[in-house]
C-alpha cells in the first residue's frame, strides 16, 4: 500500500481551555489511523502528551505550503482568540471545516476588530440591516460589540465563511439546515457527522470519589446533581439552583447541586453543601463529575444550535441527564434523556428533578439507553469513515 493522504488539521489544543481542545485530541487520534496528520496551531506549547509525535506548524512562525497537504481540516468555534487564525486561513485556503456554531458573532466581531476592518467587513459580507444593527447598538451601548451580548442571537455573522468555498460539517440536522437555509452555500458541500465519544474509560481518566468530594465539601449523603461548562443565564443555573432549594423544602431526600465550571453569575445562591461551584475543573475532575453525580442536568436556552461535548460525555458514561427539547439537544432520542419544553421551564424542571431523584431504576434505564446510542452512533470508526467519505 502507498503512504497515507496527508492532512492539516487546524484546532486549539490543550491547554486551551475549550471543549474543543478536548474533541481535536481525540478525533486527531482516531483520523491517524487514516492520515499523515500535521497539526496547525498559534504559538503555544502543547500540553497533551499524547500529540507529541504529530509534526506540528505554527501560524505566523513558521512557513507554511497549505498546497502540500491532500486535505486540510478546520475547526471554527466562537472563540476569537482560539479560532481567529484558523478562520483568517479556513477562507484564504478552503478545504473542509468543522463547524461548532452557528453563530459565529464573536470570532468574526473579535477577528475583524483586531484587524482594523471591522466596519467595512459587516458592509461587504452582511446585509445592510445588519450593518445598521451594529450602527445602533454602537450609538447606544459604545465602540466594544465584544461585550454587547444581546446582538450574538440577531447577527449571525457566518455569510464570509459558508460562501468561502469550504466544505461544512457540522453535528446536528438543526445546525445543516440552518447553514443550507442562508442559501450561501449548495446541499452537497454541507454533512452532518456526529461528534465523537472521547472520554477514555479507563482508571485513568478519574479520581476518586472520595478525594473529589472532600476537596469541593460535597456531602457523601447527598443525592448529587451536577450541571456543566460556564455558568450563565443560557445554562438556566439560577433556575436549578431554585428548584433544589424549593424541593429541599418538602423533601427528605438530601439535595446537593454542583456547578462544574467558572462563571460568577449565581454567586449569591451558594450554599454549603447544598448548592456549589467548583470554578474550572480539569478534564479528571471534569470525567469524575459525570461519572459519581446521581443526576446531570445539562440545560441551553435559548440555543443557537451548538453540540455540546459535555453531553457526549454524559451520555458515553452513562448518566441519566435533563435537558431541552431544542437544537441538537432535541435530537437525542427521547429514551435516553428527559427533555424539557421552554413554556413552564421551572415548573417541569422540578418535577422532573424530584421524580427522577426518588426514581433509580428509570435514572438506571436511561444511563444505559444513553451509553448504546453514543456506541452505536458516536463511535470513532464511525465518525472517520464518514469523515473520510466526505473529503
Amino acid at each position: 500500500m502507498g503512504s497515507k493522504p496527508k492532512l492539516l488539521y487546524a484546532s486549539p489544543f490543550p491547554p486551551k481551555k475549550s471543549g474543543i481542545s478536548d474533541y481535536s485530541v481525540a478525533l486527531v487520534k482516531a483520523l491517524s489511523k487514516e492520515y499523515d496528520i500535521t497539526l496547525f496551531t498559534d504559538n503555544y506549547d502543547i500540553t497533551d502528551e499524547s500529540l507529541s509525535a504529530f509534526p506540528r506548524v505554527r501560524y505566523w512562525v513558521d512557513d507554511i505550503d497549505f498546497d502540500s497537504f491532500d486535505f486540510r481540516i478546520y475547526n471554527i468555534g466562537n472563540h476569537p482568540g482560539f479560532h481567529g487564525y484558523i478562520y483568517e486561513t479556513a477562507i484564504k485556503h478552503p478545504g473542509m471545516v468543522i463547524l461548532h456554531d452557528f453563530m459565529l458573532y464573536y470570532l468574526f466581531t473579535g477577528y475583524y476588530q483586531k484587524q482594523n476592518e471591522l466596519y467595512s467587513k459587516l458592509y461587504s459580507e452582511n446585509d445592510l440591516e445588519s450593518f445598521l444593527e451594529v450602527k445602533r447598538a454602537v450609538k447606544k451601548n459604545g465602540p466594544d460589540l465584544l461585550n454587547q451580548s444581546e446582538l450574538t442571537f440577531k447577527l449571525s455573522l457566518n455569510k464570509e465563511l459558508l460562501s468561502s468555498g469550504n466544505k461544512i460539517m457540522v453535528h446536528s440536522e438543526f445546525a445543516r439546515d440552518r447553514v443550507l437555509s442562508t442559501g450561501c452555500i449548495s446541499e452537497e458541500k454541507v454533512r452532518k457527522i456526529n461528534l465523537l465519544a472521547h472520554v477514555d474509560e479507563s482508571s485513568d481518566c478519574f479520581i476518586s470519589k472520595e478525594e473529589l468530594y472532600s476537596k469541593y465539601n460535597i456531602p457523601t449523603d447527598a443525592f448529587v446533581l451536577s450541571s456543566f461548562g460556564y455558568i450563565a443565564p443560557t445554562k438556566l443555573n439560577r433556575e436549578i439552583c431554585e428548584a433544589v432549594k424549593s424541593i429541599s423544602k418538602y423533601s427528605a431526600k438530601k439535595l446537593c447541586y454542583v456547578m462544574v465550571g467558572d462563571g460568577d453569575y449565581v454567586d449569591d445562591e451558594l450554599e454549603f453543601g447544598r448548592i456549589i461551584k467548583t470554578g474550572y475543573a480539569d478534564e479528571k475532575e471534569f470525567n469524575s463529575f459525570i461519572k459519581y453525580s446521581d443526576l446531570i442536568v445539562n440545560l441551553r436556552y435559548p440555543s443557537v444550535g451548538e453540540t455540546s461535548g459535555a453531553m457526549i460525555r454524559i451520555l458515553q458514561l452513562g448518566k441519566a441527564c435533563i435537558t431541552n427539547n431544542i437544537g441538537w439537544f432535541a435530537e437525542i432520542p427521547d429514551e435516553c434523556a428527559v427533555k424539557l419544553g421552554t413554556d413552564n421551564i421551572k415548573t417541569d424542571l422540578e418535577k422532573s428533578i424530584k421524580e427522577l431523584a426518588d426514581d433509580e431504576e428509570k435514572r438506571l434505564n436511561l444511563g444505559e439507553n444513553a451509553a448504546l446510542y453514543i456506541e452505536k452512533e458516536f463511535a470513532p470508526e464511525t465518525v472517520v469513515k464518514k469523515i473520510r467519505e466526505f473529503i
